[in-house]
């Protein structure tokens, strides 16, 4: 993160705890304000929608969304769906994908990323190593993506059963996944990392996964197992 390429700052508000990335040739301070003005207007879209439906935040099934919805919860019941969850499992993804797009467009910048609690949405213009934490196993931070620009506009997002407060129901210490849409990358992590009911079902839930046509690549570490397949480049750190 601490380079010359980006200038970086946080932004926080609530649950919602941002690392943001702007190449640092466009970098302005006013893009500080701008993305917590973002946060707080997609928190305002979520809050508001689960005012009126309290079962899309409670619901560990797929919840379909009623018509004319904002594009952010249509693609957060879209990728509940698909990956068999509720519709806050895409939540972090979502939100990292649209405020990445916004400061791309605001901004004029020609790289952003954004890091939401685990969950990356990017925009490169030269390959990024993104290195997989997964807690107390010994592979922690030993496995990195390295995608390239024309691999981005991307999502990595991240799933732990033994690492941080999300609710989870496997085992599995990273279970990062790499897909083009926040929400579905997101999704996905928290479904097959749900999968993982012990160390020697890592393989197996990787194919599963690597099965998914949206599923660019994936990365399952469980102690000392390790699975990974897919289109973006693996680098040993």
């Amino acid at each position: 993160m601490g380079n010359s390429r980006w200038t970086s700052f946080r932004s926080v508000f609530r649950e919602t705890d941002l690392w943001v990335a702007i190449d640092s040739s466009h970098y302005r301070k006013e893009a500080e304000r701008f993305t917590m003005d973002r946060i707080l207007f997609y928190r305002r879209v979520l809050e508001e929608h689960i005012n009126l439906h309290p079962e899309f935040r409670d619901s560990l099934i797929p919840v379909v969304a009623p018509g004319g919805v904002h594009p952010l919860i249509q693609e957060m019941s879209d990728a509940a769906l698909a990956a068999g969850t509720g519709p806050m499992s895409a939540v972090a993804g979502a939100m990292a994908e649209y405020i990445c797009r916004d400061l791309l467009k605001e901004s004029g910048a020609d790289e952003v990323i954004i890091e939401n609690g685990g969950d990356i949405f990017m925009k490169l213009t030269a390959p990024a190593t993104v290195a997989v934490f997964a807690g107390d196993s010994p592979l922690s931070e030993k496995i990195a993506l390295q995608p390239v620009p024309g691999d981005t506009p991307l999502s990595l997002c991240c799933s732990s059963g033994t690492v941080g407060h999300s609710l989870s129901f496997g085992v599995a210490d990273a279970c990062m996944i790499a897909c083009r849409s926040g929400a579905l990358a997101d999704a996905y992590a928290t479904a097959f990392c749900n999968e993982v009911k012990d160390s020697e079902m890592v393989h197996e839930i990787t194919e599963q996964a690597l099965k998914m046509a949206e599923i660019l690549s994936v990365v399952i570490i469980a102690g000392d197992k390790v699975g990974l397949g897919g289109a973006i480049t693996v680098k040993f750190v």
